[in-house]
This record gives C-alpha cells, structure tokens and sequence, in this order.
C-alpha cells in the first residue's frame, strides 16, 4: 500500500468508528483500495476494527455568536450543498484559469478573483480526498472575498475527476493510487498559471485532509511558494527537504485527530530547521481543542462552525500577512 492509500483506509475507519458509515459501507470502501474482500477483512482485523462502531460522531457545534468579518467565513451551521458564497456573489468574478499538466493535459479547475481591485496575491485551494466538489468550490470563492485569486484543480482531471467519479469512496481509492510525484507536479503546474494570472510571486497555498498532505508534499517538493497553511495533513514518508522550504507555514491541527496531530511535533522541528537558516520564514503550530478531522468541511459531520471559523480567519490573517 502506498502512503496514500493507508491514509485513505484510515479515514474510512475513523468514519465507521464514529458512527457516520455502517460496517457494510466500510468493508465497501476499503475493498476499493485493497482490491479484495478477503485483504480487507485481514486489515480491519489487524487494525482491530470491530463489528460496530465504537461511538458516534459529536453534534456540530453552531457559533452562538460571530465578530463580522469584512471576508466570507465557514458558515454558522452545517450546510447540505456547500454553498456558502454564491457564484454571483458581487464582491467576486468566477473566471476560467486555464492549467495543463506538464504532460500537456487539460486540468479541470475552478478560479475566483476580487470583483475590484488588483489581487492582493493567488492562493491555491487543494482539494479533500473526494475531489474538486462544491465545498472546495466554495472556499476558492471565499478566498476570493479576502482579496485574493482563488485556484483549485481536481487531480483526477485525467479521469474525469469528481464529476465523472462522483461515488466519493471511488475517487479517494483511484486518488490514493496516483503517485504522489505526478500530483505534486499537477500542483505547480497550478501554482504557475496563478502566477501567470497577474498575482506574479505572491502565491501560496491551502488545503484540507489529504488536500493538507499533498500541501506538506509539494513544500517538500521544494515549491516556491510565499506562504502555505495545511489543514489536518497527514505527514509525507520522508520531511528531509521540508527544512528548506521559504516558505512562512501556517499548520492546523485538530485536538482529537489524534493518528495526524501526532505528527505535529516532527513537522515542527522540521520547521524551525527551516526558520534557522538564511531566509528562513517563520512557521506557528496550531491544535485547535475539541475537533477532529475535517472540522472545517461543513458539509462533513464533524463540521465545528466555532472552530472552523476560527482557523479560517486565521488562515485569511496568515496569509495577508506573507503572502506579500
């Protein structure tokens, strides 16, 4: 199994231990990845899975209250069609931002830009394990509205991305068979085209549970980017290249993602290699308390209105701040 594909199991152990899939729908989402029922069966023994979940997912929690922010935040409640900035809304311009490949193919993307003004800089949105859906649609035009372009692109475009793989446990197991090179390469491919878009230098970049790892993999890829906020990422096999990233990193971890947060500690020491040497950035480390995985994703179940709100005014200010 590649790392990916370990990563991708996980997460449909942790939805069935916090009650969101039944024991049937997760023995058909690791199959997926495995390839046979029997191997399955053999890795949720190992990982001592059991016949019913061990508990059920918290109650999101909606903000009593909100300090206005003059940029669009995560929502105050869940919401069922991840719309939460319209495509019309006036203070954007949806916009067509072409991306190739370096193999010359056509990426399916989705860009935002302020309505008025010169961009303050592009900020690439990488996409959860389910594809190039509404919600992250949603969070390019939410970049947007902070001033900045917004740029996603589904890294299955090759394979007709979500719109075509649209059964979600099928794209995340084709997603985690994609070298995580090729992906990478995707990405600067994007990272490029924002710059090519008028924003020049001033790029950096964003992404949610996988998304967040393939943030961790492109800096190790040695990207060139201003600034970088990860979210819940999982940590890629080798972090030897993460100590020369200039770029300033922003980390968001959840309290009770327990498997990835307890990674934090070795990317920060990453990190502050990082920040020792000539033109180091700076780097903050940041568990938010009381959330797992995905808290941000309000369409998801674990969707936090509090939190997310938190880390996302946070990430607006991070970036603001660097991306420069």
């Amino acid at each position: 199994m590649t790392d990916f594909e370990r990563y991708v199991l996980g997460e449909h152990v942790e939805d069935f231990n916090d009650g969101i899939i039944s024991r049937r729908e997760l023995l058909r989402r690791v199959t997926l990845i495995t390839g046979s029922l029997a191997a399955t069966l053999t890795i949720l023994d190992v990982m001592g899975c059991g016949s019913t979940p061990s508990g059920t997912p918290a109650a999101p929690v909606s903000r009593a209250s909100s300090t206005p922010q003059p940029f669009a935040t995560p929502p105050a409640a869940p919401t069922t069609d991840g719309i939460t900035v319209r495509p019309d809304d006036p203070r954007i311009t949806v916009e067509r931002l072409p991306v190739y490949g370096a193999d010359g193919a056509t990426l399916m993307g989705y860009a935002a830009r302020p309505a008025s003004g010169r961009p303050a800089g592009g900020i690439l949105v990488v996409h959860e394990n389910r594809g190039l859906l509404e919600h992250i649609k949603d969070v390019v035009r939410r970049v947007a509205t902070a001033g900045f372009t917004g740029l996603s692109v589904d890294l299955l475009s090759r394979d007709g991305g979500a719109v075509k793989l649209s059964d979600q446990a099928a794209y995340g197991a084709a997603l985690a068979k994609r070298p995580v090179p090729d992906m990478v390469s995707d990405l600067k491919q994007a990272l490029a085209a924002l710059r090519s878009s008028g924003v020049g230098d001033k790029v950096g970049i964003t992404g949610f549970c996988f998304g967040g790892g393939m943030v961790w993999n492109t800096l190790v890829g040695g990207a060139d980017v201003k600034a970088a906020v990860p979210f819940y990422g999982p940590k890629p096999a080798d972090i030897t290249n993460l100590a020369n990233t200039r770029a300033a990193v922003f980390a968001i971890y959840a309290e009770q993602d327990t498997a990835i947060t307890a990674t934090s500690t070795q990317m920060g020491a990453a990190l502050k290699d990082a920040a020792a040497k000539p033109g180091g950035q700076p780097y903050q480390i940041m568990v938010y308390p009381g959330v797992g995985h995905a808290f941000h994703n309000d369409t998801g179940a674990r969707y936090n209105a509090v939190q997310a709100e938190a880390a996302w005014v946070a990430t607006v200010e991070w970036m603001r701040k660097y991306v420069r």
